[in-house]
C-alpha cells in the first residue's frame, strides 16, 4: 500500500461533496432525528433526553445500512463500467490504493452524516429536553459509527469482487435481505432440523454464537448496553425460537456467566468481521482480475 490511498480517498469524499450522495445521507439522517426527536417531545409526557436518545435505536438500525450499502456499492465497479478505472491506474495510484482509497472516502461520507446526525441530536436534546446524557450519547454515537462503516466496508468489498453493476447490486441487497428478512430461517431453521423443536431462551451455545454474527443484533446488542432501554433488532419473524428470547441478549440466554464471545462489547468483533473479510476477499478478487 503506497500513500496514494489518501490521495484516492480525499477525491472521493470530495466528488461525494459535490454530488447528491453525501447531501442526500446528511439530510436523511438528520432529517430523521429531528422529526424523531420533534415528536417524541410532542406526543410523549415525561420522557428524558436519555429516552429520546434511545428511541433513535429503531429507525437508525434501518436507516444507516440502507445508505452505507447504496455508498458504498458502485465505488469500484462504478469505475470498471465506465471505464475510468483504466485511466485512473495508469496514473500514480495502484490497484491496492484504488480499493482502500475508495473505502476510506466512502467511509468518510458516511461517517459524516452519521456524526452530524448525532450533532444535532446532542443539540435537540439540549433544547426540548432540557439534559445531555453525554456519555451515553457518545457511546451511541461511536458504536453507530462502527456500524455505519461495516456496511460500506461490506459494499465496497462487494464492488471490488464484481465485475458489474448488477451483480454489486444484487449480492448487496442479498445480504440485507439475509440480515432481515431470511437470518432467523437461516439460524433457528438448522436447529429444529436437529432439535425437533426451535430454539428455547437457553438454547445450545452453537446456536447463540451463530445468532449474534448477524451486524444488525451486534448493534442493537451494544447499543443496549450504552443507552437507556433495550434495543430490538429489526427483523422477520417466524416463530420458530421462544417469543421470549426475541430481543435478549446471547448474555442473557446463555446459563450462568456468559463466555467473553457472547457478551454484549464481543459485538464490536462482529462488526469488525463484516468490515473486514468482504474488504479482504474484494481486494485479492480485484488484485487478481483482468480488466
Amino acid at each position: 500500500m503506497t500513500g496514494h490511498v489518501a490521495t484516492v480517498a480525499r477525491k472521493e469524499f470530495d466528488d461525494a461533496g459535490r454530488s447528491k450522495l453525501l447531501w442526500s445521507l446528511i439530510g436523511l439522517l438528520v432529517g430523521l432525528v429531528v422529526v424523531g426527536y420533534v415528536g417524541i417531545w410532542y406526543t410523549v409526557d415525561d420522557v428524558t433526553a436519555a429516552e429520546a436518545l434511545s428511541f433513535l435505536g429503531t429507525p437508525l438500525q434501518v436507516i444507516i445500512p440502507i445508505a452505507a450499502l447504496i455508498a458504498g456499492y458502485m465505488a469500484v465497479v462504478g469505475e470498471r463500467r465506465s471505464g475510468s478505472i483504466k485511466l485512473l491506474l495508469g496514473l500514480p495510484p495502484n490497484r491496492t490504493d484504488v480499493v482502500f482509497g475508495k473505502l476510506v472516502g466512502r467511509m468518510g461520507v458516511v461517517g459524516l452524516a452519521i456524526a452530524l446526525a448525532f450533532l444535532v441530536s446532542l443539540v435537540l436534546g439540549a433544547v426540548l429536553f432540557g439534559a445531555v446524557p453525554f456519555v451515553d450519547w457518545l457511546g451511541f454515537g461511536a458504536v453507530s459509527l462502527l456500524f455505519g462503516t461495516t456496511f460500506v466496508g461490506l459494499a465496497v468489498g462487494v464492488s471490488a469482487a464484481v465485475s458489474t453493476r448488477g451483480k454489486s447490486m444484487a449480492i448487496v441487497v442479498g445480504f440485507y435481505m439475509v440480515f432481515v428478512a431470511l437470518w432467523e430461517l437461516l439460524t433457528a431453521g438448522p436447529y429444529y432440523l436437529l432439535y425437533d423443536e426451535g430454539p428455547p431462551v437457553e438454547a445450545e451455545t452453537w446456536y447463540l454464537v451463530l445468532d449474534q454474527f448477524n451486524p444488525i443484533f451486534a448493534y442493537t446488542n451494544l447499543a443496549s448496553s450504552l443507552v437507556e432501554g433495550s434495543l430490538y433488532p429489526f427483523q422477520f419473524q417466524y416463530g420458530l425460537q421462544s417469543m421470549e428470547a426475541y430481543g435478549m441478549t446471547p448474555a442473557e440466554r446463555y446459563p450462568g456467566d456468559a463466555p467473553f464471545y457472547l457478551q454484549d462489547w464481543f459485538g464490536i468483533v462482529v462488526l469488525l468481521v463484516w468490515l473486514v473479510v468482504p474488504v479482504a476477499i474484494g481486494y485479492v478478487r480485484f488484485r487478481r482480475t483482468d480488466l
